[in-house]
């Protein structure tokens, strides 16, 4: 334990040293520790900023030139960035799970067995699809205007998918999709095993209408069903958000994650238990 802490302490003076020291709108992020029934709640609420979308995502899967830690690093000099933390699975090897494309470039092509795919833009969105339903649409590339595909068990349509990605300069990964379209669609025996969770949704604010992120971190050890039935209650009660998806972070082998305040310096409300370079993949959340 002693030995990971200071690997940590390490990470976490290696990573300020590439930070910019400018800042983020606090008025758009939203950091917060809520207590609710005998649970904590960390909170990391980010509003998109309307039409001007300035709350913008980014996520790292392949070595490329240089490994995905370094990648961040000289991506994260002079941003503003508001949060970075691992995402998909990975595998014994260090080969992230299911199918991934970095920013247009094939990482691994064969599709696993979780039901979430998971859209980062270039203009720094996010949407998400359960490829279970075979009902994924997408825009631009030449792609006939509603075209589903069903990349799960059609070859054609998951070559289709992958050449889109690759023309648009997309990024592609699978996890666990907790939430779709406001309802729960994880099955009660999920994952039984308790740890710490944390959890990406993805909606709208009840009341402004507007397209809003939260990363939510439970601190409690959970098992994963009842932790994401009790992130969309608080998310839906307590943050007044309607989910239109939320998906599942990894807090396992590689559990990297570093939260910043506005003027860059580290917040410890939310931060991983691993250094910066355990991580095969980082989804990363700046301000412009």
């Amino acid at each position: 334990m002693k030995k990971i802490n200071f690997i940590l302490i390490l990470g976490i003076v290696f990573l300020c040293s590439f930070i910019s020291i400018s800042n983020y709108d606090s008025k758009f992020v939203e950091i917060s520790s809520v207590s609710e029934k005998g649970y904590t709640y960390n909170v990391v609420y980010m509003n998109r900023g309307g039409s001007k979308n300035r709350i913008k995502a980014k996520y790292f899967a392949s070595p490329a030139n240089s490994s995905v830690p370094q990648r961040f690093l000289n991506f994260s000099e002079n941003k503003n960035m508001i949060m970075v933390s691992s995402a998909g699975y990975m595998d014994n090897y260090g080969v992230p799970v299911g199918l991934t494309i970095d920013n247009g470039k094939l990482v691994n092509k064969n599709l696993g067995s979780t039901d979430g795919l998971i859209i980062v833009y270039p203009t720094g969105g996010i949407v998400a699809t359960d490829i279970e339903k075979g009902d994924l649409t997408l825009q631009g590339g030449g792609i006939t205007p509603g075209r589903k595909f069903d990349i799960r068990n059609s070859w054609t349509d998951r070559n289709d998918f992958i050449k889109w990605a690759q023309s648009q300069e997309a990024t592609v990964f699978q996890t666990h999709l907790l939430v779709y379209k406001d309802k729960l669609s994880i099955a009660t025996n999920a994952e039984p095993t308790k740890r710490e969770r944390r959890f990406l949704a993805v909606g709208k604010d009840k009341s402004s209408g507007d397209l809003c992120h939260a990363i939510l971190n439970l601190p409690e050890y959970t098992s994963l069903y009842d932790g994401t039935f009790r992130a969309k209650k608080f998310l839906n009660d307590t943050g007044n958000m309607e989910i239109t998806f939320m998906i599942n972070l990894d807090t396992g082998y590689q559990d990297v994650c570093f939260l910043y305040n506005k003027d860059a310096s580290i917040n410890n409300l939310i931060h991983g238990q691993r250094s910066l370079d355990y991580a095969v993949n980082l989804l990363a959340y700046y301000y412009e």
